[in-house]
């Protein structure tokens, strides 16, 4: 039976270290440890192994430099969320492999035979090692040293590293770090800056004045010819070149830099620049050995100057992700899983009057418990859209917020709010009522007044003559008819006010909506009687059932249909167009579809921008009710009213809902 090689499991979550045990059962044993303590005796009691640490765990970071200081054997692999700041910076700590927390099953039980594979290499390399410096031990003869490019250790070199944040400063330490390593009077730095087309030297030490003003375009011959042969020139390789043209190029790029030797340097698989290093401090010539470690050594430059790249970029987005952020005009608090706040814009600190610094890292209900009870509930409910406004008590500000759950790969790792200060807006819109209350009163009063001063006017007049004619019974017969009609039209007036003030609750039923249109119709024309009237019906012959209240569409197609009638005025040619249709769309329910359409003279142009507004009419006698009531009909049976006006004519369209079947 063959025996599984043994790994560690740094993590907390017990969930997570069970389906990774059975992923890896046919790979490796893995061992769950969940302290500092445990892992350090582990690994003194059994040495180097293969070690997978969840980025989540306390101090997993700084648990992760110090074992890859002090135990360099030791293969790691970091699990984390993509992206996420403590995945960026174990990818800074040059680790074995970096995975995410649900990996795919295949994947990572490649990735950890690939791991338990390097382990045993380096358990192999380290046994030669051994074994080589046990036999130099036994050699008595003290053999003459040969190479001295290397007699400083690589650490002077390993401070270019620190210095991610900073490319100017990166290129000074990686030049320092050059000279002091390899021990040569003069080394400089070409790099290609991102979108730009030419390399320009970056630093230096000892270099010729004329070396730090040039520029060399990336099609120039000599970086093509790195592009092909991807290694580095040296003035003892020039014979090596075949090709004269090639060798005297490469030979004037030398005496151009003051160099010895020119090492590429790569990025993400392109030439982004050069090293170049004059002669040793010490005048000996270089060797063929000391030109394979400087290749070695412009690998570990080109590794660091490739990350230092990456995390420039990533610094760079986050910086302005923040900035846009902090700059959008509301504010914006995101909390983790746990309610404790994450992130908090500077719109939000105005609005709240609280200082990021001392939110952050606090539990929700620092903000209030408003905020934190929607916050919650966002968490515990993943699917809750929640919005809400509430008048702060500290600032005495009307807020809105709206919150959301922040998920990722199905996972809630947190929530977040938008929050709004919306007391200027709601005293605008109060204010915009107040206004818009007061313009209704006056145009109820307005027409009101029109409407029942001739009524009143009427039997003014006829009360006045009354004494003088009672005796004529003429007078009294025609009084009495005619006070009768005033009156009835003064509670004709009241009643359409009282059935707008206070409409019937619509009775929902399935109805086809061609037949409160015939009814309409009907009434349409004993009302008018006109003999140039036509109104044209038509219909499809899809099914036109909806849910609707039949007395509401009734009245609703009749004012439209009224309207249309009292602005043709019976004039010769006049007609009305009315068609009933259904469509089925792609997506989405089934639509009815009425179009009254008539071939008057149009809207006045007065009251186009107020037609459904109520008491709006040019009418002589009328109140402008018809309209108003015909969208509310519409609103209510969640349709939608479009009206089309011109000189030649008005069309309204209702899209109303079809019953499905």
């Amino acid at each position: 039976m063959k025996t599984m090689p043994s790994c560690i499991l740094y993590s907390r979550d017990d969930e997570m270290s069970g389906r990774l045990i059975r992923i890896a059962s046919s790979v490796a044993a893995l061992h769950p440890i969940e302290t500092e303590s445990e892992l350090s005796q582990w690994l003194n009691q059994f040495g180097d192994t293969v070690l997978l640490a969840d980025l989540r765990a306390p101090n997993c970071l700084d648990v992760l430099a110090e074992i890859k200081t002090t135990r360099p054997m030791t293969v790691i692999i970091a699990m984390g969320a993509d992206r996420s700041d403590p995945m960026l910076t174990a990818e800074w700590l040059d680790l074995f492999a970096t995975t995410s927390l649900e990996p795919d099953r295949r994947e990572f039980q490649a990735l950890l035979k690939h791991a338990v594979e390097s382990l045993r290499l380096r358990q192999k390399t380290r046994l030669l090692e051994d074994e080589l410096a046990k036999l130099n031990a036994r050699q008595t003869e003290p053999k003459p040293q040969q190479r001295t490019l290397f007699s400083a250790p690589l650490q002077n070199f390993s401070k270019a590293q620190k210095n991610f944040d900073n490319l100017a400063m990166l290129f000074d330490s990686v030049v320092e770090g050059l000279v002091a390593t390899a021990r040569v009077s003069r080394a400089g730095i070409f790099i290609k800056p991102e979108a730009d087309t030419t390399y320009v030297f970056q630093a230096g030490m000892r270099c010729l004045g004329a070396t730090e003003s040039l520029s060399i375009h990336e099609a120039d011959p000599f970086v093509q010819w790195l592009e092909m042969n991807t290694h580095l020139v040296s003035r003892k390789i020039l014979e090596n070149v075949r090709d004269p043209e090639e060798r005297a190029m490469l030979k004037r790029m030398l005496d151009a830099l003051g160099a010895e030797i020119i090492i590429p340097l790569y990025a993400a698989g392109r030439i982004k620049g050069w090293i170049f290093v004059g002669q040793r401090s010490t005048g000996i010539p270089f060797e063929t050995e000391d030109l394979e470690d400087l290749t070695g050594l412009a690998d570990h430059i080109s590794t660091t100057l490739e990350k230092a790249l990456q995390y420039e970029e990533t610094a760079l987005q986050k910086a302005l992700a923040e900035t846009l952020l902090h700059s959008i005009p509301f504010g914006i608090i995101a909390c983790d899983e746990n309610a404790i706040v994450r992130w908090f814009n500077s719109t939000a600190s105005m609005i709240l009057n609280n200082e990021s610094e001392t939110v952050i890292g606090q539990r929700a209900e620092a903000l209030g418990s408003r905020i934190a009870d929607m916050l919650r509930r966002a968490l515990a409910n993943q699917e809750l859209r929640d919005s809400n406004e509430w008048t702060d008590v500290r600032t005495k500000l009307t807020l809105s917020g709206e919150t959301r759950c922040l998920m990722n790969g199905g996972n809630c790792v947190g929530a977040m709010m938008m929050l709004r200060d919306v007391t200027g807006a709601k005293l605008l819109q109060e204010k915009e009522e107040q206004l818009e209350r007061a313009s209704f009163w006056n145009e109820l009063a307005s027409s009101m007044s029109h409407e029942i001063r001739n009524p009143l006017v009427a039997i003014k007049t006829f009360s006045q003559l009354l004494p003088e004619r009672y005796e004529d019974p003429e007078f009294r017969a025609e009084f009495s008819e005619q006070v009768t009609a005033e009156v009835d039209q003064l509670n004709h007036i009241i009643d359409k006010i009282n059935e707008f003030a206070n409409p019937p609750t619509p009775d929902f039923q399935p109805l086809d909506i061609r037949k409160p249109i015939e009814h309409a119709v009907t009434r349409v024309q004993a009302e008018f009687g006109h003999e140039n009237l036509k109104i044209h019906l038509s219909s499809d012959d899809s099914q036109l059932q909806i849910s609707g209240a039949e007395s509401a569409l009734e009245e609703c197609i009749y004012h439209l249909l009224k309207n249309s009638a009292e602005n043709l005025n019976n004039k010769p040619g006049s007609r009305i167009n009315l068609s009933v249709k259904s469509r089925n769309p792609q997506n989405g329910r089934a639509k009815v579809f009425i179009t009254v359409a008539d071939n008057g003279s149009g809207i006045d142009e007065s009251l186009r921008d107020k037609i459904f507004s109520p008491f709006s009419t040019i009418k002589a006698r009328g109140l402008g009710l018809g309209l108003p009531i015909a969208k509310r009909a519409v609103i209510d049976h969640n349709g939608q009213m479009d009206i089309e006006t011109s000189a030649g004519g008005t069309t309204v369209t209702i899209t109303l809902p079809a019953l499905q079947s």
